[in-house]
């Protein structure tokens, strides 16, 4: 029984239809593609990397900020010092870094602000502040946190309120205890 005129084309006798391989074309086309592909995931790759050590420069930037902030308001960092920028003498991973502190006058009576700025780019003009920190604080030219003479204030001269159940005195003053 011969094939349909249709079905001829698709028998198995008819084997001069019937490829074995891939053409030139169909090759150049999936080179092409897998190219197009692999350039497209280089360049996603390549702005992950930067986008990575873009966060980890911050997050570098950020805890120093926080670290000399707090030296700044325990005291061990002058408010008013030196101007311009000063270099971190402690070991930092990843390059030298370098801070500054500014301070300004508050609306409130007996308040300053203090503007800690960090950089790891010193000289540079567009890029000269990384990171900063700002933070309004008692005004430590007041005296505030300096803890009073021994021979004065109240309770210094042995006359402390009785404490309760102990039975014992107890300084209300200030100072250290």
């Amino acid at each position: 029984m011969p094939f349909p005129f249709f079905l001829q084309r698709f028998s198995p006798t008819h084997s001069r239809t019937r490829r074995k391989g891939l053409s030139l074309l169909e090759v150049v086309l999936a080179l092409t593609i897998l190219a197009m592909s692999a350039g497209i995931l280089a360049s996603i790759t390549r702005n992950a990397v930067d986008n990575g050590l873009m966060g980890h420069r911050l997050a570098t930037a950020q805890i120093l900020a926080e670290s000399k902030m707090a030296e700044v308001v325990t005291g061990a960092i002058p408010i008013q010092g030196g101007t311009g920028w000063t270099m971190i003498t402690d070991p930092v991973p990843g390059g030298t870094w370098y801070y500054q502190v500014e301070t300004t006058v508050a609306g409130i009576p007996d308040m300053i602000g203090v503007r800690l700025a960090i950089t790891d780019e010193i000289g540079l003009a567009d890029n000269a502040e990384l990171f900063y920190i700002a933070r309004w604080m008692i005004d430590p030219n007041l005296g505030l946190d300096t803890p009073p003479a021994a021979g004065t204030g109240a309770g210094a001269s042995g006359s402390g309120s009785s404490g309760g159940a102990s039975g014992g005195s107890a300084s209300m003053g200030g100072g250290i205890q």
